[in-house]
């Protein structure tokens, strides 16, 4: 019983620990945003050079923009997702 105890404490410490900002996890955040934006932008202009109209369209790059964050937000949010239980 009191290991894992001790378990279930060290597992809260860990998780504590990966969402304290610090100024490195900030830049890296930081930088892949712009990475995201960037790509995506880069997408978005290569899909209007090809004839795809729609994405003249404000919602729709608002819609690709956001389905982009939803599928990269483990990517974006890894240093401050706590480390998987042992």
């Amino acid at each position: 019983m009191g290991k894992k105890k001790r378990q279930k404490k060290l597992a809260k410490k860990l998780a504590e620990e990966a969402r304290k900002p610090t100024p490195g996890k900030i830049l890296r955040l930081m930088l892949k945003t712009f990475l995201l934006v960037l790509g995506m932008t880069l997408l978005i202009a290569t899909g209007l050079a090809l004839g795809l109209d729609f994405l003249k369209s404000l919602w729709a790059q608002l819609l690709l923009y956001g389905a982009a964050y939803v599928l990269l937000y483990r990517w974006l949010m890894r240093e401050f997702l706590p480390p998987p239980p042992k």
